[in-house]
């Protein structure tokens, strides 16, 4: 057995529904399948879902406020007003200041942008920024990504005679910024049908409203913000992702091009790409520096110029990277010390931790402990502690912060994630605070990691056309995740590991005629927790392998179970420590031996039980992993250790043969019993051991298997023996050879090692399962 590391849980969907839309819609039933676990199961909804045409989009004057926006905008560009673009410094900020940028340069607008310091100034609009656009000519501002929540700053602008229009997507406060214009699909009254775009899909639909027809020119950076932000892909930002990477992948614009090739990017360019790639190298300009540079590359018309940015924002991201590594490194250093303490909630805090990477060090965190996560850093000269947190399943971080809401003095988020800032002092508090409530909020499962299963497939439903049609589904992100199936009733064929490192695990698949190839990155690992019998169940992602000309299906695997006993065959004389070692290390190990072992560091934490004692034992602790260390003395005290062993989820056979030296591989039949004893009543008497030899040449006999013999003989009586001579017992009384101890016990060793030295692998599975269900051969 091998317990997956996640919890699978199947996504639910009713059968005619999905017969339903599949005939309406003329597709695949695996395809319909996932369109109901969207809950798309309208046809015509879901036939807008699979075409994702620019013609679907919603009227932008639908949303509250835009209206007077626009005819702010008109009023400017026709007196020739300085107009401000203010974004914020993550990629939806950058890339909605670069598409109005754009706009407004296409409109002739003079225009210029400002994007506040992560570090100095920190989020949203302020003060000072205010007054010295005011001091610089500006007229309007126009914030993007930002602003809903700067009521004090609205006030500001008022007071300094700039017409402010705020553009944003983040929730609302109670209170609304008193603006020239606020636009926000998620304001309160709004009524535009759709309230989840980025701050760079409310941009977009700004620059709709205002040119009077969706600017494809600028899909490629609606895209960039609206997959980098992690908004769910549905509806509009379907549309928005679907026609922007197709532009994307016309490389229009030079420095999305030159950040491609900076980042080893190839079209086509996927969802995956822009989230793990593209993405990061522009959030790794405002975590650092100035998210200037980030907005230059994209608007920018030189190649050269591009180039060199792009390269620049690659060194950032490499450098922001190290970061990241060297502060999760300490973190994780702080929860390894004291794992107690961070058992159920993790809050771990250092000075000098950049808190422009802290919010990816927390999620790290998560991914390794799956606990909920605050990494804060602290500035030693004013004492504050800035941070972010990420939390799991179950546990509303937004809501738990609340609860401490007297501890800090600002924080703000989601369910998710949060930001927040605190006194140093107050640290300690907040931890035991959330330790608490993640006590009273969490049961031990949620500290299990999620997995959602689309659907159950067998490697027979699956081959390239399907594979091919999954992909209509595409781009996968929050809202539409890329499909992930559990795969059963196959057998494994053929397990390697592969990569320079050997850290990748492949498997081949097999159930009568079709295979399947499955390919766990960084899973290279488990290879020694999966027997070669195993009939695993893999929950993965599929995919189309091309090579040599040749396209085949593959299983990009995420988990790994195997629901049954497994049995490893460790057989040899080799040193075995190592993987002992391992075993020992887990929970449930235990070891049997034929005498007590000398010690052993890796026996200290393992349980260590003696075959001849085990028939004393009326029971056993739980037996997870039966390591035999050394053959059973018999296959009656193998079945038997077993049948006391309930819970066994693996059998190891890690014993070599080297004890088997000098012992017979067959016990002697009774015709051979009576070549010896006939030939032995020829002359009665004979010296030892030098006639012996004579014994073995004249009956065709072993050396080994006449001596074995000779032993009987003395034992039943028939002959006496001793070091120098045998003598034949005149008329001795007759006796069955089973009445010979010697006898029985190498009969009882013949078995033995037949059973469990000379067996193949099949036959040791076959007989360990028949005797864990009960039906020992």
């Amino acid at each position: 057995m091998l317990r997956s590391k996640t919890r699978w849980q199947p996504v639910e969907a009713k059968e005619p529904l999905i017969r339903q839309l599949a005939e309406e819609l003329e597709v695949h039933p695996l395809i319909a399948r996932l369109l109901a676990n969207r809950g798309l199961t309208e046809p015509q909804q879901a036939r807008q879902f699979l075409q994702a045409d620019g013609s679907d989009m919603y009227d932008p004057f639908l949303l509250d406020g835009m209206k007077e926006a626009v005819a702010r905008i008109r009023e400017a560009l026709d007196r020739r007003e300085r107009i401000l673009v203010y974004g914020d410094y993550d990629a939806d900020g950058v890339s909605s200041t670069s598409l109005m940028m754009m706009v407004f340069r296409r409109l002739s607008a003079d225009v210029d942008y400002y994007i506040p310091n992560r570090f100095t100034e920190g989020y949203g609009l302020n003060e000072e920024a205010l007054k010295q656009a005011k001091e610089a000519g500006v007229q309007l501002v126009i914030s993007v990504d930002t602003g809903i929540s700067a009521a004090a700053e609205a006030e500001v602008a008022k007071e300094l005679g700039l017409d402010l229009i705020i553009t944003d997507h983040h929730e609302p406060p109670e209170i609304l910024p008193d603006a020239y214009a606020v636009i926000n699909p998620k304001k309160p009254g709004c009524p535009y049908p759709f309230d989840m775009l980025a701050g760079v899909g409310v941009a977009l639909k700004v620059a709709h409203a205002l040119l009077g027809s969706l600017p494809e020119e600028v899909l490629d950076l609606a895209a960039l913000g609206t997959i980098a932000d992690l908004v769910p892909l549905l509806d509009e930002n379907r549309i928005i992702a679907s026609l922007g990477l197709e532009r994307m992948n016309q490389q229009r614009n030079p420095g999305l091009t030159a950040l491609m090739e900076a980042s080893g990017v190839k079209p086509p360019v996927g969802a995956g790409h822009v989230g793990f790639s593209l993405g990061p190298r522009i959030n790794a300009s405002g975590r650092l520096e100035s998210a200037g540079i980030a907005v230059e590359l994209l608007l920018t018309e030189d190649r050269e110029e591009a180039q060199s940015m792009a390269e620049e924002l690659d060194r950032l991201n490499r450098e922001r990277q190290q970061l990241v590594e060297e502060i999760t490194r300490e973190a994780t250093a702080m929860v390894e010390a004291d794992p107690d303490r961070y058992r159920r909630f993790i809050l771990v805090a250092a000075p000098g931790w950049n808190v422009g990477v802290i919010g990816i060090v927390a999620s790290r965190l998560v991914e390794k402990y799956y606990r909920p996560t605050i990494v804060l850093g602290i500035d030693e000269e004013t004492g504050m502690a800035k941070g972010s947190a990420r939390s799991i399943a179950g546990l509303d971080m937004y809501r738990a912060l609340t609860e401490c809401a007297d501890l800090l003095p600002h924080f703000g988020g989601h369910e998710m994630a949060a930001g927040m800032s605190l006194p140093r002092e107050n640290l300690l508090k907040l931890h035991r605070r959330l330790d608490q409530i993640a006590g009273d909020w969490l049961q031990e499962e949620d500290y299990i990691p999620l997995s959602r299963v689309e659907a159950d497939l067998t490697i027979g439903d699956v081959d390239v056309d399907l594979i091919q049609e999954l992909e209509r589904l595409a781009p996968y992100g929050v809202g539409n995740p890329t499909p992930q199936f559990r795969i059963t009733g196959a057998g494994l064929s053929r397990m390697q590991l592969i990569g320079r490192e050997k850290n990748h695990l492949k498997l081949t698949l097999k159930d009568g005629d079709r295979v399947l190839e499955a390919v766990g990155f960084r899973l290279g690992e488990l290879a020694e927790e999966i027997a070669p019998s195993a009939a695993p169940e893999l929950l993965g992602e599929l995919s189309i392998n091309e090579w040599n000309n040749r396209r085949i299906p593959q299983l990009i695997i995420r988990d790994i179970a195997v629901p049954h006993l497994q049995v490893f065959d460790w057989r040899s004389n080799r040193d075995k420590s190592d993987q002992f070692r391992r075993l020992a290390a887990q929970s449930g190990s235990v070891f049997v031996f034929r005498k007590e072992p000398r010690a052993a560091n890796w026996l200290s934490t393992s349980r260590v039980l003696l075959w001849g004692k085990i028939e004393e034992m009326s029971s056993l602790p739980p037996v997870h992993q039966l390591v035999l260390v050394d053959l059973p003395p018999s296959v009656e005290a193998f079945n038997r250790l077993l049948q006391k062993c309930s819970d066994v989820k693996r059998v190891y056979f890690a014993f070599g043969d080297a004890e088997l030296d000098g012992s017979l591989a067959r016990t002697p039949d009774r015709e051979q019993f009576k070549r010896l004893y006939a030939y032995l009543l020829r002359k009665k008497q004979y010296q030892v051991p030098s006639e012996l030899k004579g014994l073995s040449r004249r009956t065709g006999l072993s050396p080994r298997g006449v001596a074995f013999m000779l032993r009987v003989f003395d034992e039943l009586g028939f002959v006496h023996l001793t070091d120098h001579q045998l003598d034949v017992v005149p008329q001795p009384a007759k006796r069955p050879l089973s009445e010979s101890h010697l006898y029985c016990q190498q009969q009882e060793r013949e078995q033995v090692q037949h059973a469990f030295v000379y067996s193949s692998y099949k036959e040791l599975c076959q007989r360990t399962v028949s005797v864990i269900s009960g039906d020992p051969k």
